[in-house]
This record gives C-alpha cells, sequence and structure tokens, in this order.
C-alpha cells in the first residue's frame, strides 16, 4: 500500500507494510505539529527508511515544525541506538521529547500518533503494528491528541536522549 492508494476515513492496520505507509502519509500531512507515544521509539516502525525520510523533512521544512514525543524507557531507547534518536538529536528545537512518569500514565501499553490535519494512527498495543488509522478525521484525532497534551504535562523532560545528556 503506497501513500497515494491511503483511503479516507478511519482503517484498521493489520500489517508492517501498512503501518509504514500510513505512518508516513501521517508525517507528511502534518502542518507544523505532530504527536507520538511510543514506549520505545516503536522499533520497525519509527525507524523504517520511509518514515525517518518523513521525519527529515518535517523537520527541516520551512515554518516552524514541533514533533512531541512521549516515551516510557529513555534509557533502553539510548542503549538500543535508534537512528530516530540521531534525528532528534541533531533537531532539539523541532523535537522535544519527555518521559511518561505518572504511574497510571506508565501503565498505557498503547501507542499513537497524531498531526494537526485531523490523522491519526492509535494501537491499542505499542509493541504490534496492528491498529486504527484515519486520515482527516479531527472528531476521532483530537481527543486522542487532548489526552497526550494531558500526559505531556504530568511527564518529566527527558535530558537521557540530549546529544550531550544535560
Amino acid at each position: 500500500m503506497t501513500a497515494p492508494d491511503l483511503p479516507n476515513g478511519a482503517v484498521n492496520i493489520d500489517s508492517a507494510d501498512q503501518a509504514v505507509a500510513f505512518t508516513t502519509a501521517l508525517i507528511d500531512r502534518a502542518r507544523r505539529h505532530l504527536w507520538i507515544h511510543s514506549r520505545q521509539l516503536d522499533p520497525g516502525l519509527l525507524d523504517a527508511p520511509p518514515v525517518l525520510d518523513a521525519l527529515r523533512r518535517f523537520a527541516t521544512a520551512r515554518h516552524d515544525k514541533q514533533a512531541t514525543l512521549l516515551v516510557h524507557d529513555a534509557t533502553a531507547i539510548a542503549q538500543a541506538g535508534s537512528p530516530l534518536l540521531g534525528l532528534i538529536q541533531r533537531l532539539p528545537t523541532v523535537f522535544r521529547v519527555r518521559q511518561v512518569s505518572d504511574p497510571i500514565d506508565r501503565a498505557l501499553a498503547s501507542a499513537c500518533l497524531v498531526n494537526d490535519a485531523g490523522d491519526y494512527y492509535f494501537r491499542l498495543s505499542g509493541l504490534r503494528f496492528d491498529g486504527e488509522a484515519g486520515l482527516s478525521l479531527p472528531a476521532r484525532s483530537r481527543p486522542l491528541q487532548e489526552g497526550l497534551q494531558r500526559i505531556w504535562e504530568r511527564s518529566r523532560e527527558c535530558t537521557e536522549l540530549r546529544a550531550l545528556g544535560f
């Protein structure tokens, strides 16, 4: 499934190829803001070459861009050396990262990507690709974004992932 083949409306995602295609489209369609909630930067998804390329385009495009990332285990991310980590460290004014610290938030097993164009990709289990995604569905994406904002406010600054560690 390529980006032009993506349907409008909500669809079920059940394969890695679909997940990468939707994630790439979601990032490409973001105007100025992207929210990502991921336990450990979703190996196999956020480090897929098309997704990394889309994130790089988003981060280096004109206009003020902001990618807000909520992670659960910054130490594991730093040790794994995700390709996305290099991009986060090179562009710290675009990629803001916080680690979930509230015990209730830490218990969340889900993962989510949302942009400011009304697109979303929600996975009940952040360890799997299957989930629900939709393009141009602000009625579904807005509550997800608002939930991520509340988690963001309760989370702590993630200094472990900065290039110099401070």
